[in-house]
């Protein structure tokens, strides 16, 4: 039932009826998310869902072919205005999603004019999976099917289409194409485990969250007797990061507690260093080990991926930190460097390593 996990942390599931969403929702209440998505072959009203539209696979017969789109490159400029029209999409499509399509030699061809994008698309064995345009014309939808047709081998093949894409949506019905599939898409916000932004309303469980973590931590800078916040200091953080002025906070909650925390800042005020951004993270320890950090951190991973002002992602981390180092190296930081016995704790020094990443996606998915 379950589809994949993308690296913003949202699950997709294709689902036959209301028995598959019930067992879903019972298995993956402690698996740590952002959104669920559900296509499902039925309607779902029984439940608190924000229904999205409908994903119609259609029979299309093949059209003239006339290759007029040019063929996608690991160039960044183009990835950047990839990412960028897909955000028309109903469901996400990240920087990752496309890199897969690439890797795995789907076709992924485009169409520019006067250095504009207007169109691309991505298929494998007569199935398109993605067709995404900058703006809704019938003539540039029948020039993108005429280059489809050129890699159809055979006479007939399926293309997804969604219902916010009107006109695509209307010719293919009025043109009686036929459909063989249809799923109607939801999503759930705020299940079991799950990451979100922090509002204003956050601001107090921010302090209690960090007085649990800074009562026992043995690798963190700051002691408890030494946090000075107050809910007012985190009330003016949040606003800052929801107007995205150089800070970007995720946190983790279940049951309305707040378990995880993870920031990214960057210095907007100093040209020279406003593309690095630097990382923070903390999960309460009862709730260590479930996943919590690794999709956090790959959020902000991809985020910065597909921001085109970020240029490198860096942290500091205490040398007796043993997971959190592991689980760095795991998502790509690479150790760069040390201030040698720099932390003092219970008698012992410590060092504290300088751990980075850089963000460029043709560098990232080259290796």
């Amino acid at each position: 039932m379950k589809i994949y996990k993308n690296f913003y942390g949202d699950i997709f599931f294709k689902i036959k009826n209301d028995k598959d969403f019930i067992e879903i929702l019972d298995s993956i209440e402690k698996i740590p998310k952002r959104y669920l998505y559900f296509f499902s072959e039925v309607k779902i009203e029984d439940y608190y869902l924000n229904y999205l539209g409908d994903m119609v696979i259609f029979q299309i017969e093949k059209n003239t072919e006339n290759k007029t789109f040019s063929n996608f490159e690991l160039n960044n400029d183009l990835i950047y205005e990839f990412i960028e029209l897909s955000k028309k999409s109903i469901i996400p499509f990240t920087i990752h999603d496309l890199i897969t399509f690439y890797k795995k030699d789907y076709v992924i061809r485009y169409l520019k004019y006067e250095e504009k994008l207007l169109a691309f698309y991505i298929m494998k064995d007569n199935i398109v999976e993605f067709i995404f345009y900058s703006v809704d014309n019938i003539n540039l939808i029948l020039q993108t099917l005429n280059d489809i047709s050129s890699f159809i081998n055979e006479k007939y093949y399926h293309i997804n289409a969604y219902t916010n894409q009107k006109i695509l949506f209307k010719w293919l019905n009025e043109s009686k194409r036929s459909i063989t599939k249809k799923f109607f898409l939801y999503r759930m916000n705020s299940f079991g485990i799950y990451l979100t932004s922090p509002t204003i309303n956050d601001a107090g469980k921010l302090i209690e969250f960090y007085e649990k973590v800074f009562k026992n931590s043995k690798t963190l800078a700051t002691q408890l007797d030494e946090f000075d916040k107050t809910t007012k200091d985190f009330k003016n953080i949040i606003e800052l990061s929801k107007e995205n002025f150089g800070l970007r906070i995720l946190i983790a909650k279940y049951k309305d507690r707040i378990i995880g925390n993870s920031d990214i800042y960057w210095n907007i005020n100093r040209a020279r260093l406003e593309r690095t951004a630097k990382l923070g993270i903390s999960v309460l320890e009862e709730f260590r080990n479930m996943g919590i950090a690794t999709t956090m951190l790959n959020n902000h991973l991809l985020w910065c991926l597909e921001n085109p002002k970020i240029h490198r992602l860096e942290l500091e981390v205490f040398s007796n930190n043993k997971n959190a180092i592991n689980l760095y190296k795991k998502i790509g930081f690479q150790e760069e460097g040390a201030r040698k016995e720099a932390a003092y704790i219970d008698g012992k020094y410590y060092d504290i390593l300088f751990m980075g990443i850089i963000t460029e996606p043709d560098l990232y998915f080259s290796t």
